[in-house]
C-alpha cells in the first residue's frame, strides 16, 4: 500500500484550490464589510435629513428668547466669578 506524504496528498485532494477559494471568499467578505463601514456615515446623513426634518434658522433670524438666554448665561458666569473670588 503506497501512502502519500506531504504536498502530494494536498495536490491530489485539490487542497490548493480549496484554500485559495476560501481565502478569496474571506477577502470579498472583508472588503464588503469595509465598504459598508466607509459608506455608513453618508447613509446616516441622508437618513437623518429624510427622517428627521430639523428646521434650519438662518444666522440673521433672531428669536425673542435669544437675548434672554445670552443674558442668563452671562449672569451665571458673572455670579460664578463673584462667588469664587
Amino acid at each position: 500500500m503506497h501512502q502519500y506524504i506531504g504536498w502530494q496528498r494536498i495536490m491530489d485532494g485539490q487542497g490548493f484550490e480549496i484554500a485559495f477559494t476560501g481565502m478569496f471568499i474571506v477577502f470579498l467578505a472583508l472588503a464588503a464589510i469595509s465598504l459598508c463601514i466607509a459608506v455608513l456615515p453618508k447613509i446616516m446623513v441622508v437618513l437623518a435629513h429624510s427622517l428627521f426634518k430639523i428646521p434650519q434658522r438662518s444666522s440673521d433670524q433672531k428669536s425673542e428668547h435669544d437675548d434672554a438666554a445670552v443674558a442668563a448665561a452671562v449672569g451665571i458666569v458673572l455670579d460664578e466669578r463673584e462667588n469664587t473670588h
